[in-house]
């Protein structure tokens, strides 16, 4: 499927990769977006067989991406409950510690993280400032739609920021507070993640006429695992699992 022009505003099924530039978002960008402010963004509509592919409703997408986000992240904030920062260094605190940092300790924020054993991810800015830098960024965009075009093209290429982000967090993957808090996020995005991947499944087998993936999975036993699988709409390996798990007793 090739997306549209930013002019088509038919509701259509689009992927996270092809909703992208339609939203106004970097390459690879929204799916960590949407990782971090889950229960905000819609659940997917459908999911692309070959490729196996989440399908997400562009309207959808389109009036959550409208709205801006609401500063609720899974991003470690730092920040007191008063929104300000506390440096580790000197112990003065401000809103946003990145121009402290390089001013008074002549130091970078991955330099300063690693001496202090923060996780990579820690944010060093208060979480109403990063909100109103969002907001603000969005709205630039709306009103300059060139602005899009001119910060990818100053964007490094994204093997180059996987490789970046890797680095940065390397130092700090083994802390226990990390792992601590990866443990207790994995408890809840999994089985977010499966009802998701179930929900894409039932979609998928009514457009074939079916009631369920269950009754798909019996209703196609008789087939071989691709021709069932090409009849139900889905993958060889989603239909050998399936017959797995329900085996007739």
């Amino acid at each position: 499927m090739t997306p549209a022009a930013d002019t088509d505003t038919v509701s259509r099924p689009v992927t996270r990769r092809e909703a992208e530039p339609l939203l106004g978002y970097a390459p690879g960008s929204l799916k960590a977006v949407m990782q971090q402010q889950r229960g905000r963004w819609p659940a997917p509509v459908a999911c692309r067989v070959r490729g196996r592919a989440l399908l997400y409703d562009l309207e959808e997408l389109r009036a959550v991406a409208a709205r801006g986000g609401d500063g609720r992240s899974r991003r470690p904030g730092g920040a007191d409950a008063d929104g300000l920062v506390t440096c580790l260094s000197c112990g003065r605190r401000f809103r946003s510690l990145g121009p402290h940092l390089a001013r008074a300790h002549h130091t970078t924020a991955a330099e300063y993280r690693a001496e202090h054993r923060l996780a990579a991810t820690t944010a060093l800015m208060a979480t109403d400032v990063r909100t109103a830098l969002s907001r603000a960024r969005t709205s630039a965009m709306a009103d300059d739609p060139s602005l899009v075009t001119r910060m990818r093209s100053a964007t490094p290429p994204l093997k180059e920021l996987t490789r970046r982000a890797t680095e940065a967090r390397s130092g700090t993957d083994g802390l226990p507070a990390v792992r601590a808090a990866r443990a207790a996020a994995a408890r809840q995005t999994l089985p977010a993640a499966r009802q998701a991947r179930r929900d894409a499944l039932e979609a998928q087998v009514r457009a074939a006429g079916y009631t369920s993936i269950a009754a798909a999975i019996e209703a196609t036993r008789h087939l071989p695992s691709r021709a069932a699988a090409k009849r139900i709409g889905i993958g060889t390996s989603t239909v050998k699992r399936w017959r797995q798990h329900s085996q007739p007793g």
